[in-house]
């Protein structure tokens, strides 16, 4: 196995509905986003990637001499975060940090020095000394995500949705050669570093696609849903340039536009020039569903090389 990889998988079969085995390998300082939720393979996948539950067949190796990740001495290689990350009741924020640290094998002092670092780097410093029962959502999963970095692990596999302040740790991760994985449930918690997508579907990844191709993927099919007071006729609706697929709806239109701001700003002129006001805007991201529609059209679309350094800067 090339030495910058940190978790492959062989002959793996994720449902006894899928058809072939899943392909996939991720490099070291990379990370790799896994995007569907609870109805789609991506938690699933997310755990049997960590170790923490067993696929159909096959299996998932790390590290450059392949354990297998369900193995015990594969444990301290990765980490691995619960979106419903919880501890024993009544242990505060620097208790269940040190406690995690000591069973991490860190002496007395060297555990001071560390979470000392550890709680600035996860912005904890103000709340070392509250119950962890009692912390915001956000501040929990910091919890978890600070004990499962002692020490970093090769791999960190998280359960999302998490909060979007995490994001330049993961990126910090990355920077320190570690691979990420995370599974989220929607577009909004895909962090912009993320190098790789996977679109899940409720048996399989249909898709592996770069970040960028996500990005032009949901350009082309954001739809815009505008309302105007008094009502706007369609024959000047259909002049808004760039509009696609002018739909009719109770109020106003939906269309598609491949601009997101232009097509604000020239539903804004088309408004003042025609004496009308927007009533309402609302934007839809695409669904699962149409993305993996989009790159279907393309044969050639997620077949991208995780191997490829030039595409990961390595």
């Amino acid at each position: 196995m090339d030495s910058s990889v940190q978790l492959i998988t062989e002959e793996l079969y994720l449902s006894n509905k899928a058809t072939d085995p899943l392909e996939l390998a991720v490099l070291a300082g990379s990370m790799l986003i896994l995007l569907g939720d609870e109805n789609t393979i991506a938690p699933k996948l997310a755990a049997i990637l960590s170790g923490r539950s067993s696929p159909v067949s096959g299996r998932v190796l790390i590290g450059e001499q392949q354990l297998d990740v369900m193995s015990h001495s594969a444990r301290t290689l990765t980490a691995y975060v619960s979106a419903d990350f919880s501890c024993p009741g009544g242990l505060t924020v620097s208790g269940y940090l040190e406690l995690a640290a000591a069973a991490a094998g860190f002496s007395r002092k060297d555990s001071k020095d560390t979470l000392s670092q550890l709680y600035n780097w996860c912005s904890l410093t103000d709340y070392t000394d509250i119950p962890v029962e009692n912390l915001s959502a956000d501040l929990r999963f910091f919890t978890g995500f600070a004990a499962a970095c002692l020490p970093v692990p090769r791999v960190m596999i998280l359960q999302g949705p998490f909060p979007v302040d995490l994001h330049p740790l993961l990126e910090d991760l990355c920077d320190s050669d570690c691979a990420v994985v995370a599974s989220v449930p929607g577009l909004e918690y895909v962090p912009q570093s993320s190098q790789r997508i996977a679109l899940c579907s409720k048996n399989s990844v249909t898709h592996i696609i770069r970040f960028q191709e996500l990005a032009d993927a949901c350009s082309s099919l954001m739809r815009v849903k505008v309302l105007f007071f008094p009502a706007l006729p369609r024959s000047v609706m259909e002049s808004l340039k760039g509009a696609r697929d002018i739909m009719a709806v109770e109020g106003g239109y939906q269309f598609n536009h491949s601009n997101l701001s232009a097509a604000v700003t020239n539903l804004a002129n088309l408004a003042r020039a025609n004496s009308r006001q927007i009533a309402g805007l609302e934007i839809r991201s695409p669904s699962s569903e149409e993305l993996m529609d989009f790159f279907s059209e393309d044969e050639d679309t997620g077949e991208a090389d995780l191997f490829c350094g030039e595409d990961l800067d390595i």
